[in-house]
């Protein structure tokens, strides 16, 4: 018998997202992820000086608004043709730096564990399915690490503070590198507070997924979707250190290759949005909202590769890299995060050791009357591009691809499900009234709608699960 489920908000993600799965026999044959929200910060930027896009896309997101300083920034590099001193990349990349742990902890305790782990001791927490199976000596243990971790997030955007102003929304990141000197006061600081994330990452947050993964051996074998795997680059390219981490690489059929800029484009066949085209390069065109196009369903673009789909984010870097061979699949992105946590902390350290108190990294620019530029950045949830064009010193154009619309795009002309909707294909589903299997898949993702959709219908009923 069919059964379709709708589950609207999906809770414990970043921003707002529906799910729609069609079940037969206890099994997802269809899925239809669905952005609920309508940003439009390209549109707004126009008109704007070029220097502005550094701090105003940050408010796209306050969970990863670093992330959209840093490709603003190299952006505006590309477009005014400036290579950044060594000094001003490594305090630019050591903010960032800050920004991939205080997610990485944050959403593996506060939005992945509650999926596997009873967290008793917190009364407002409800869950909403009762398939737990870690004992109970390693459940209390998780549970107490659930709580500390919020400590240690904070820990991690305290970093990023020191040297960015505040967090989220920094003041820090800028053309050149950073807008202010780092003192020796400030690299030991930072060193000291990375210290204690570090022992945390180690002693508690990888061997907890492992705990976790071991009692839930199902999960990987599901949530795999197509296999593409796509990295713009990550601390990559430095004069001396070379790559700490991953050139931009992708894989399809298993086959790695370099990633070519030139093969991305941009669907809406499924979006809310038109256009003279309904694909374009990134650089060409940004479409208008149309929220009564018929067989649309999201506010959710489709990026597609070589037209094909691709999933981002830790497990795809990590993949790539060559530090991860176990497989593709939901417990192993979540693995992915926790082990990539490891990576960014030493990554980090390795660039406090470059630093030089005292540098000045800034000038004054002048802006050109006409010029364009791209910012490509692998950030905390995958890859992410910033696309300008300025003219009379002014933003003609912006165009922004996030991570989380390469993972749950729509489907296309072609025929191609998004990432994330693919994944959930072929997933049993043992409680029509809980389909804890859903929630788990997506949030193995890390979602961030509010990153990803670029609306809200007043007097719209707010659905939890419905099951048709």
């Amino acid at each position: 018998m069919n059964k379709r489920i709708v589950i609207n908000p999906l809770t414990r993600i970043s921003g707002f997202m529906e799910i729609e799965v069609m079940v037969d026999n206890h099994q997802v044959v269809e899925a239809k992820t669905t952005g609920n929200l309508f940003r439009g910060f390209e549109q707004m930027l126009v008109g704007r000086s070029p220097f502005d896009a550094v701090y105003f896309t940050q408010r796209i997101c306050g969970i990863c608004s670093s992330a959209h300083s840093m490709a603003s920034s190299l952006a505006l590099e590309d477009a005014l043709k400036i290579k950044p001193q060594e000094q001003g990349r490594y305090l630019r990349d050591i903010i960032h730096c800050c920004e991939f742990l205080q997610n990485h902890i944050r959403h593996f305790y506060q939005y992945t564990v509650p999926d596997f782990v009873k967290i008793d001791q917190n009364p407002l927490f409800q869950s909403d399915h009762d398939d737990f199976r870690v004992p109970q000596a390693i459940n209390d243990r998780i549970s107490q690490h659930y709580f500390d971790s919020l400590a240690i997030s904070r820990l991690a955007h305290q970093m990023l503070a020191i040297l960015g102003g505040k967090a989220p929304h920094n003041h820090g990141v800028f053309i050149g590198g950073i807008t202010a000197q780092a003192t020796a006061e400030k690299v030991v600081q930072l060193d000291s507070i990375l210290q204690q994330i570090t022992l945390f990452i180690n002693e508690k947050m990888i061997p907890d997924v492992y705990d976790i993964a071991r009692y839930y051996p199902e999960y990987f074998r599901l949530g795999g979707g197509y296999g593409n795997l796509l990295t713009y680059g990550s601390f990559n390219n430095y004069q001396e250190l070379g790559t700490l981490y991953v050139d931009p690489l992708v894989s399809k059929n298993s086959a790695v290759e370099p990633f070519g800029e030139r093969k991305i484009k941009e669907k809406i066949d499924y979006s809310w949005y038109t256009a003279k085209e309904t694909a374009y390069k990134p650089d060409e065109l940004v479409p208008q909202p149309d929220r009564e196009k018929g067989k649309a369903y999201s506010w959710v673009k489709a990026p597609r590769y070589d037209d094909l789909p691709f999933e981002v984010g830790p497990l795809a870097r990590l993949i790539l890299s060559g530090a991860y061979t176990n497989g593709i699949s939901a417990m192993d992105r979540t693995i992915a995060r926790a082990l990539e946590a490891k990576k960014i902390a030493e990554i980090m350290n390795i660039l406090l050791q470059q630093i030089i108190p005292g540098v000045d990294v800034q000038k004054k620019y002048e802006l050109p009357e006409t010029a364009a530029g791209r910012g490509l950045v692998d950030t905390t949830r995958g890859a992410l591009g910033h696309w300008l064009k300025i003219k009379e010193k002014k933003l003609s154009f912006y165009q922004i691809i996030t991570p989380s619309t390469w993972d749950f795009s729509t489907r296309d002309d072609l025929g191609y499900r998004g990432t994330a909707e693919e994944a959930l294909i072929g997933t049993p589903i043992q409680n029509h009234d809980k389909p804890a299997e859903v929630g788990r898949i997506l949030r193995s993702f890390d979602p961030c709608m509010s990153c990803a959709t670029h609306v809200y219908s007043p007097g719209k009923q707010v659905k939890t699960i419905k099951v048709f």
